[in-house]
């Protein structure tokens, strides 16, 4: 959408500005074309630095307006043509709909990409399944590691990671039995300090993330039952593979963990 959004505008709104202001002045299509140029990117500028998106999603924007421009600007006679007739070239206005045509795809395939069909567009669009469970497309689920986080994020992160090595602590997961779907299983944590004592009084949760949905995704609190050992109870929604992190925070300090669980059908 940050593309999608601000290219989609100016495709639009240059080209309409463009006819209208050349049937006013009929051999100042180039100019014309120059100028609406400027002013698009003049326009987007203030967005673009307020909501940074990214410097590729910034030069793919610049690059499609620009384009725009341009062929417009192409598609033009010169200022001293003899006829004040608008001319009509179809090799620039099939370059025009090829990357128009281009852009568009992307942009629908980008968007499914990362937010996925909604279930009523996948029954809409996708075939009926001839047999076992109904599956569907719909993203964004869990990622492990979002390698496009900002600098800032990524760096706080890594600090906490160096931070949770010299600290030592040691943690000990599972489940209590072998997790069902729709009955109630104990999962157990125990974290040790490193030097092998209890770690008491600690706010520890487990996020249980989907990869195919994350409207499933849940978090549970753990309360301690003995020193250092902490527990709840947790009743799948969903058979298959779940992401399991666990953060135990106390006096400030944060440890996290990451695993995979398998739950089993009833």
């Amino acid at each position: 959408m940050a593309v999608l959004l601000p290219a989609g505008i100016g495709m639009t709104l240059i080209p309409i500005l463009f006819f209208l202001l050349r049937w006013r002045f009929p051999t100042a299509g180039r100019q014309i074309a120059f100028i609406l140029g400027v002013l698009a990117l003049a326009s987007y500028a203030p967005y673009a630095i307020s909501a940074w998106p990214g410097l590729d999603v910034v030069a793919m924007v610049v690059a499609i307006l620009v384009m725009t421009a341009f062929i417009l600007g192409l598609i033009s006679p010169p200022r001293h043509a003899k006829s004040h007739k608008m001319g009509f070239h179809a090799g620039p206005a099939t370059i025009i709909a090829f990357f128009a045509v281009i852009i568009l795809l992307d942009s629908i395939f980008l968007t499914i990409a990362t937010r996925g069909l909604s279930e009523n567009a996948a029954r809409q669009l996708l075939p009926e399944p001839q047999g076992g469970p109904v599956a569907t497309s719909y993203f964004p689920g869990t990622v492990a590691h979002d390698y496009q986080e900002k600098v800032a994020q990524f760096e706080a992160y890594d600090a906490m990671r160096e931070e949770q090595q010299r600290r030592g602590w040691q943690v000990r997961r599972g489940w209590l039995g072998e997790p069902v779907v729709g009955e109630s299983t104990p999962f157990r944590i125990q974290v040790y300090d490193g030097e092998g004592g209890p770690v008491r009084d600690a706010d520890v949760t487990a996020q249980f993330l989907r990869f195919s949905s994350q409207s499933l995704d849940f978090t549970r609190r753990l309360e301690e039952i003995e020193p250092g050992v902490y527990q709840a109870d947790i009743t799948p929604s969903r058979p298959g593979r779940w992401e399991v992190i666990v953060n135990v925070r106390r006096d400030g300090a944060t440890h996290q963990l990451r695993g995979m669980t398998d739950i089993a059908e009833p």
